[in-house]
């Protein structure tokens, strides 16, 4: 009966140890893949803030977007055909190609990094201008984002645009978690930008004037 109990604590040490393995490696993994995402961030900087800059959408939004959709790599290809940095959908382009009166787009340049955020920055932009006059215009407009617009505009959008409607009110699990991680994500990078402003000097004390300076 001892042996078969030590055999057993052994087997659980074993066992321990395996798991304690597995997770360094997992954390080591992680942190490398935050790391490599953050350096692609940081490339893509002057890309994102001159289509900021064309579209009127703020950088932490198209950063955000960017993070959840794809980590900052220019080659993910989603479960559905989704490419790139923004995950642009066929839709996506087709809007952009007819508003702007491009010519077709090969799928394969969707993963040049100009071209994706491009089309995703303009197309972030026209989500958001169908939900300009509305309370709840960020919800509704990543909602529309991942989900498309018949959706939207026939499970969330307020009968009256002054009702705000809550993240909760959202029906899918999958948007819901998308537009609160988005959001997040957002204040994120709105709190960075903040921290990375020049900060300014302190102004210095005032030297005293000599007696008898301010008489006549």
């Amino acid at each position: 009966m001892a042996t078969s109990s030590k055999k057993i604590w052994h087997a659980l040490a074993a066992l321990a140890v395996v798991i304690a393995f597995t997770i360094g490696i997992v954390r080591t993994l992680f942190s490398l893949g935050e790391a490599q995402s953050k350096v692609r961030e940081h490339n893509l900087d002057p890309i994102i803030a001159r289509a900021s800059a064309r579209h009127g959408v703020p950088v932490a939004l198209i950063k955000a977007v960017i993070w959840k959709e794809s980590r900052f790599n220019a080659h993910e290809v989603g479960g559905k055909g989704e490419i790139g940095l923004m995950q642009i959908t066929p839709g996506a382009v087709e809007e952009w190609r007819r508003a702007n009166r491009q010519p077709p787009v090969d799928p394969r340049r969707l993963t040049n990094p100009e071209v994706n955020i491009e089309i995703g920055v303009w197309y972030l932009a026209w989500t958001g201008r169908h939900w300009r006059d509305y309370a709840s215009r960020d919800i509704l407009q990543l909602a529309e984002y991942n989900a498309g617009y018949g959706r939207v505009s026939k499970l969330w959008k307020p009968a009256d645009p002054n009702q705000e409607i809550a993240i909760a009110d959202i029906s899918f699990p999958g948007t819901r978690n998308y537009i609160r991680q988005v959001l997040k994500r957002r204040q994120f990078y709105e709190r960075q930008s903040l921290d990375e402003l020049p900060k300014q000097p302190a102004a210095a004390p005032s030297a005293a004037l000599p007696s008898g300076a301010m008489t006549p």
